[in-house]
C-alpha cells in the first residue's frame, strides 16, 4: 500500500487552493503559523483603498510575531483568503480581524494571494516595525501588575450565558480597553463578583489588552463551561470610586444603568465602586420611560430594551461605509413575523438603530460589520432608536443598457411589511451591477415612467422582461437622519 509523505499531501492541498482561486492570480501562498504562549501573530490588518471593494490585506509585521518568523514569510501587501478554512475573501478586514482573534489556536493555516501591485490597494501606509506594541511576549504572572484591584471572577457559564455587556473604550488612567458596561439582573456574572464598570484584562488568561470590541466579544461569547475573567477596577482608590471614566470607542454610548429604569451619562461606564454595589435604590422624581416598555418617540433618540430569549431578531438592515447609505445609524428595511422584534411590536420599517448594548454606530463601520453588532442573540439587547416622521428618502434615476436578450441583472424582494418592491443585490457582472448606482434595499419607483411604486411582485417582473436595450430605472433609498 502507498502512503503519501506530509509534504505530498500539502502539495496536493495547495493545488485545490489553487484552482479555487485561479481566477485571482497564480501567487497563492500557503503559511502555517504557531501562536505559543510566548508569542503572538505580530499581524495589522487593513482594507482595500477603493472602499467599494472588500478585502483583507496585511499592512503590518511585528518582528517578533510567528508571522514574520513564518517559512515562507508573511509579507505586507498580502492579501489573506482564508484562515483555518474560514474564507475570508471578500469580507472586511474589521470582521476578519475579530474572525482571527476569536479562533482557538494554537495553529493557524493562512491562505494568502501575493501581487507585486497589492501595496497599490492597501487602504493605508506600511507600519513600521516602531508602531506596533515594544515586545509581543506574553506577560509573566505580574503582567497586570500596573493595573488597580486586579483579581480572577470565577463564572459557570449557562444556558442564558455570562449576561455580561461589554464597551471598548479609554480610561484615564487604565488606558484603552474592554469595559463591563452592563450585567443582566440576577446572571452568573453579576452573582460571582464582577462589576459594572471593571476593565476585563483576560479571559481564560487570553489578554485582552490589545483586543477590539468585535475580538473580545467572539471570545467571550466561545467561552463554554467554567470561565475565568481576570479584571481590575480602574477607579478603585482606598476602596473608593473616584471620578475617572471610561471614553467609548467612536463616540458616545450608553453604560450599565444606576437603577433599572434609568440612562445615565455616557461615557461613565467605568466609574463604578469595586466593593459589591447595593441594592439600585429606587427613581422618585419623574422617572424615564421603562426601556422595556416605553414607545417609540417620533424625531428624537428613545432607549428601548428588547427581551428577546436569544431568539434571532427577524429584521433586515441596510447601511455601513461600504454601501451608498453611509450614516452614524442602521435602517431597518423589514422585520419578518416571527422574529423577537415583531414579537415586541414597536420597531418598524425605517426606524434607524443609533447603538445597541453599548456599542455606538459610526460612519466608518462597513455593513458586515454594522450587522455583527446589532443581530447578536443575548436575552436582552438595548437600543437607542430614532424614529424620523416623515420618512426621508433620496430619489435616484438611472438609465441602464443591456445587450438584445440579455438581462439588467436586477432581483427584487416583496417586503413582508408594505407594498412595491426593493432591490435584492443585483447579479454579478450584470449591467445592473457594473452601473454600481443601485444598490440593495431601493425601492422601485418606476421603470420606462410607468409607476411601479405599489406593484405586485409578478408585475415587476413583467415589465422588466419586456423593457427595452436602454431602461430607465427610478428608485427612493432611505437617508439617514444626523443627529
Amino acid at each position: 500500500m502507498e502512503t503519501i509523505s506530509e509534504d505530498a499531501e500539502a502539495e496536493l492541498e495547495l493545488d485545490k487552493i489553487r484552482k479555487k482561486y485561479a481566477n485571482l492570480g497564480d501567487s497563492v501562498v500557503a503559511v502555517k503559523l504557531e501562536r505559543t504562549p510566548k508569542a503572538g501573530l505580530g499581524l495589522s490588518l487593513a482594507g482595500h483603498r477603493d472602499r467599494s471593494r472588500m478585502a483583507v490585506f496585511v499592512c503590518g509585521l511585528h518582528p517578533a510575531g510567528a508571522a514574520a518568523k513564518a517559512s515562507p514569510p508573511v509579507k505586507v501587501g498580502d492579501e489573506i483568503l482564508e484562515v483555518n478554512g474560514i474564507v475570508l475573501h471578500g469580507r472586511c478586514h474589521l470582521n476578519a480581524s475579530a474572525i482571527i482573534k476569536g479562533l482557538i489556536g494554537p495553529v493557524f493555516k493562512i491562505i494568502l494571494l501575493r501581487r507585486k501591485s497589492a501595496l497599490e490597494d492597501v487602504a493605508v501606509k506600511p507600519l513600521n516595525p516602531s508602531q506596533f506594541p515594544v515586545a509581543l511576549e506574553e506577560e509573566s504572572e505580574d503582567r497586570f501588575a500596573g493595573y488597580k484591584g486586579v483579581r480572577d471572577i470565577t463564572i459557570k457559564k449557562g444556558p442564558s450565558g455570562l449576561g455580561i455587556m461589554i464597551i471598548e473604550g479609554r480610561h484615564t488612567e487604565a488606558g484603552r480597553g474592554i469595559f463591563v458596561s452592563d450585567l443582566q439582573e440576577g446572571s452568573a456574572a453579576e452573582q460571582a463578583g464582577l462589576q459594572i464598570g471593571d476593565m476585563i484584562l483576560a479571559v481564560n488568561r487570553d489578554s485582552l489588552l490589545s483586543c477590539s470590541y468585535d475580538g473580545a466579544a467572539a471570545k467571550l461569547k466561545q467561552t463554554e463551561g467554567v470561565v475565568v475573567l481576570t479584571v481590575c477596577s480602574p477607579n478603585m482608590k482606598d476602596d473608593k470610586a473616584d471620578d475617572g471614566g471610561t471614553t467609548p470607542a467612536g463616540g458616545s454610548a450608553t453604560s450599565g444603568p444606576a437603577s433599572r429604569n434609568q440612562t445615565p451619562d455616557p461615557g461613565k461606564a467605568a466609574s463604578r465602586p469595586v466593593t459589591p454595589r447595593p441594592a439600585p435604590s429606587p427613581v422618585k422624581a419623574e422617572p424615564p420611560p421603562d426601556p422595556a416598555t416605553a414607545p417609540i418617540a417620533a424625531n428624537q433618540d428613545t432607549v428601548i430594551e428588547l427581551s428577546t430569549a436569544s431568539e434571532p431578531l427577524g429584521i433586515v438592515l441596510l447601511g455601513g461605509s461600504d454601501t451608498l447609505i453611509n450614516g452614524a445609524a442602521a435602517i431597518i428595511l423589514d422585520v419578518y413575523k416571527n422574529g423577537a422584534v415583531a414579537k415586541d411590536g414597536r420597531l418598524r420599517v425605517g426606524d434607524q438603530i443609533r447603538d445597541c448594548n453599548g456599542v455606538t454606530i459610526t460612519k466608518d463601520m462597513a455593513h458586515e460589520r454594522l450587522c455583527l453588532t446589532i443581530k447578536q442573540k443575548v436575552p436582552k439587547m438595548k437600543m437607542t432608536i430614532y424614529r424620523p416622521e416623515p420618512l426621508q428618502y433620496t430619489e435616484v434615476e438611472v438609465e441602464l443598457s443591456r445587450k438584445p436578450g440579455r438581462a439588467l441583472g436586477l432581483t427584487y424582494v416583496a417586503p413582508v411589511q408594505g407594498t412595491g418592491v426593493y432591490l435584492g443585490d443585483a447579479i454579478a457582472g450584470s449591467p445592473a451591477d457594473l452601473d454600481g448606482r443601485l444598490q440593495r434595499g431601493d425601492f422601485l419607483l418606476s421603470v420606462d415612467g410607468k409607476d411601479l411604486s405599489a406593484a405586485d411582485y409578478i408585475t415587476v417582473a413583467t415589465t422588466l422582461k419586456l423593457c427595452g436595450n436602454k431602461t430607465a430605472i427610478k428608485v427612493k433609498r432611505f437617508k439617514v437622519i444626523a443627529r
